[in-house]
């Protein structure tokens, strides 16, 4: 009988064990998932005079209007002196496939002769198409975070308003590389 007693106690103490176990197990796997650092996402190069169009290689800084930049997840990054040439650029079927983030300047709240920051996601921008406005490559894509800029914009230039899902090779085709026509 003592024995029995003896054997049920080790059987308890063992199940105890077990659990106690996977309970470690359980709270190990949700501090592991817990403490891991969200993945940032990159951010914008600061321009300066020393970057260059990854297309036509002209000096970003020489010319009016938005600008564009292509991130990776690597660190590497594209720079563009107009919106036509990061689309042209993006649109590529050998266009890079490690994108972090593609930025464009937020003309709403930018000088078009010298925009210098406010950079906001492509992918989130209305752009306001055609029109009588001029950038670095003749016609841009001009960037807004807030439609109703975008909307003030063509009531003053002309022009119609677009997505990022909206650009094509064939849209930008005609209004690709006049380089200030």
């Amino acid at each position: 009988m003592i024995e029995d007693m003896g054997k049920d106690y080790r059987i308890k103490k063992r199940i105890y064990l077990v659990k106690l176990l996977r309970l470690l197990v359980v709270l190990c796997m949700l501090f592991v998932g817990c403490s891991r650092t969200p993945e940032t996402k990159a951010g914008p190069v600061t321009l300066t005079r020393e970057h260059f169009c990854s297309v036509c290689r002209m000096i970003l800084l020489d010319f009016p209007g938005a600008k564009g930049q292509m991130l990776y997840a690597n660190g590497r990054y594209d720079l563009f002196c107009g919106t036509v040439d990061l689309f042209t650029f993006y649109l590529q079927p050998d266009s890079p496939k490690d994108i972090a983030a593609i930025y464009v300047n937020d003309m709403g709240k930018e000088e078009w002769l010298r925009p210098a920051g406010h950079w906001i996601d492509a992918k989130t921008a209305f752009y306001a198409y055609g029109g009588q406005r001029k950038g670095a490559m003749g016609d841009p894509l001009v960037p807004f975070s807030d439609r109703k800029d975008a909307e003030k914009h063509v009531k003053e230039y002309g022009g119609k308003i677009l997505l990022f899902s909206d650009m094509t090779m064939a849209l930008l085709n005609p209004v690709s590389h006049h380089h200030g026509k």
